[in-house]
């Protein structure tokens, strides 16, 4: 199993194709995906007392060390091919210029998205997945 831990908000259709975005670029399978919702999710939560802010964020939880926000998109971007690029971008703005921006996309994440369907992952993307 991957030590690259995405906890993400399981009730959001935003969150979703966020995470679903990531998934399908996630070739090196460098991530696991775990919603918020899920008992594994609420107990990971709560083994690092992070209950209650993965409704505003998307936790990564890598080698037992918690990154949020801005930060943990970076990381993240930085392990996808053809998007380490616009990881390396958010280096240019200082950490709380780039939070603030999450913050702003986090609050009107709803908004964004009207649909709040989810897609259903395929087979090869479900193993991506701890339910």
């Amino acid at each position: 199993m991957s030590n690259n831990i995405v906890v993400f908000d399981g009730d959001c259709g935003f969150c979703n194709k966020t995470i679903m975005f990531i998934a399908k670029n996630n070739k090196t399978n460098s991530f696991i995906f775990v919603s918020s919702l899920s008992d594994y999710g609420v107990n990971l939560l709560s083994k690092y007392q992070m209950k209650g802010v993965e409704k505003s964020t998307i936790i990564l939880i890598e080698k037992n060390t918690i990154f949020i926000k801005s930060i943990a998109i970076r990381r993240i971007l930085l392990k996808i091919p053809f998007y380490k690029i616009v990881g390396y971008l958010i280096f240019l703005f200082p950490q709380k210029t780039s939070d603030y921006i999450y913050d702003i996309i986090s609050k009107n994440r709803k908004l964004i998205s009207k649909n709040n369907t989810c897609e259903i992952p395929n087979a090869e993307l479900r193993k991506k997945f701890i339910i």
